[in-house]
């Protein structure tokens, strides 16, 4: 909970919580204004300068960062996670074309050609929905979800 009382009498304790870990801030008076002590003993004019110390030198409200010591809720426990089950993204794509060139075809039929057995064939219907071979006209692309480097390496 972030400091809303900026008025911090020397002495009190404030709490801090970064990546997991949680770390501890002591308001003590210092030359004469009030400084930030951490746990390792270094001093700080600020609340800000002491959490961004914390975070390696990002810049942060130190007000909202830390927190009472007793007002900093507890850290919840982490609940045994099932993995999450990797949803792929799947396209189709059309094994089953028609070929431009439909020269010599005998009229009523259209020549389509098959990419998963790699043969032509005449077919009556306008658009078959598989080969003789019995491959259907789209399929799930397997590599939809794989990324460009990985389809590409052997």
């Amino acid at each position: 909970m972030p400091i809303t009382n900026r008025t911090l009498p020397a002495g009190t304790v404030l709490a801090g919580r970064y990546k997991g870990q949680t770390y501890r801030c002591t308001v003590l008076e210092h030359e004469g204004a009030l400084a930030f002590a951490l746990e390792d003993d270094s001093i700080h004019k600020s609340p800000s300068a002491a959490a961004s110390k914390i975070m390696n030198g990002a810049s942060v409200n130190g007000w909202r960062f830390w927190s009472l010591e007793g007002d900093l809720p507890e850290k919840a426990p982490k609940a045994d996670k099932a993995p999450k089950a990797k949803t792929v993204a799947t396209r189709l794509v059309r094994q089953i074309k028609k070929l431009p060139n439909q020269k010599g075809v005998p009229e009523g039929s259209t020549k389509f050609h098959c990419s998963a057995c790699m043969e032509s064939f005449l077919s009556e219907t306008a658009e078959p929905q598989a080969c003789p071979a019995g491959h259907p006209r789209e399929t799930a692309d397997e590599f939809a979800a794989t990324p460009k480097d990985a389809a590409s390496s052997d």
